[in-house]
C-alpha cells in the first residue's frame, strides 16, 4: 500500500497533524517525570504471558548493575510503551507470599491522555485513519496537557501545624 496515493490523502493529513502534536506531548511527559522514568529504566517487571521476569529497555542482568551503569535515558520509550509501562507489573516475593505492584503509576488523567495518545500513534503508524473524535480529543486538550507538564508546578501538601 502507497500511503501517498490519492485516496489515502486523508491519512497523510491526519499523521502530517496528529503525529508532530503526539510526539510534542511525549517529550513533555517525559521531561515532567524524567526522574520516575530514568528509574524503571534497565528494572524487571513480571511478564505474565511468559510467567519471568523481563527487564524494561535492557537485558536481563541489567536489574544488578550498579544504578550509576544502568542506561537511563527516558527519551527513548515510545508513546506505546508509555502507556504500555502502566499495565506491568512487579512481582515481589517474600516469606512465601507474592504481592503484585504496578510497574509504573500514572495520575488517571495522565494515563487516560497517554492511552488517547499511544491509540491514535498505533493507528497512523499502521495506515488506519483516527476517528474525529480522538483527533479533536487531541486538538482540544494539547495546550492543557502541555501546561500542565511543563509548566505547572508541583504541589506539595504540607501537614505542618503551627
Amino acid at each position: 500500500m502507497n500511503i501517498f496515493e490519492k485516496d489515502n490523502m486523508e491519512l497523510v493529513s491526519q499523521i502530517g497533524h496528529c503525529m508532530p502534536l503526539i510526539e510534542i506531548e511525549r517529550l513533555a511527559f517525559i521531561r515532567a517525570e524524567h526522574g520516575r522514568l530514568s528509574a524503571i529504566i534497565g528494572t524487571g517487571y513480571w511478564n505474565r504471558e511468559i510467567e519471568d521476569f523481563e527487564i524494561f529497555h535492557g537485558r536481563k542482568g541489567d536489574d544488578l548493575a550498579l544504578i550509576d551503569d544502568r542506561p537511563h535515558d527516558p527519551y527513548g520509550i515510545t508513546i506505546e510503551e508509555m502507556y504500555w509501562i502502566t499495565q506491568q507489573y512487579k512481582k515481589i516475593e517474600r516469606v512465601g507470599t507474592e504481592t503484585y505492584t504496578l510497574f509504573f503509576n500514572m495520575m488517571p488523567e495522565d494515563r487516560k491522555r497517554i492511552k488517547l495518545l499511544s491509540e491514535m500513534w498505533h493507528k497512523l503508524s499502521h495506515g488506519e485513519l483516527c476517528t474525529e473524535e480522538e483527533i479533536k480529543a487531541l486538538d482540544e486538550g494539547h495546550d492543557e496537557f502541555i501546561e500542565m507538564k511543563l509548566t505547572n508546578p508541583v504541589k506539595v501538601i504540607n501537614n505542618i501545624v503551627g
